[in-house]
């Protein structure tokens, strides 16, 4: 029987490939400290689609609270982006 630790990890893994890979890189972006801003001009798009981008993660993620909240749950999860 798998451990539990492993069957969470296996179940957010499972969610994160429910991002679509811009959502993921932006995810990466979010984990690195940038700002909206910055993330936009990377990507050399508006700050307007990086918060829908945030907005779709948060919801695909289930996450019921804030941004802060989204910096909680990458903190919980260091090891599904490698930088």
């Amino acid at each position: 029987m798998e451990s539990k630790e492993k069957l969470l990890t296996t179940a957010t893994v499972n969610t994160i490939k429910m991002l679509s890979k811009v959502e993921r890189e932006i995810l990466l972006n979010i984990k690195q400290g940038k700002t909206s801003a910055e993330i936009a001009a990377v990507r050399n798009c508006s700050t307007r689609t990086v918060e829908k981008h945030r907005s779709n993660i948060i919801q695909k993620l289930g996450i019921k609270s804030s941004q802060n909240a989204l910096l909680l749950w990458i903190v919980k999860h260091p090891n599904l982006f490698k930088t």
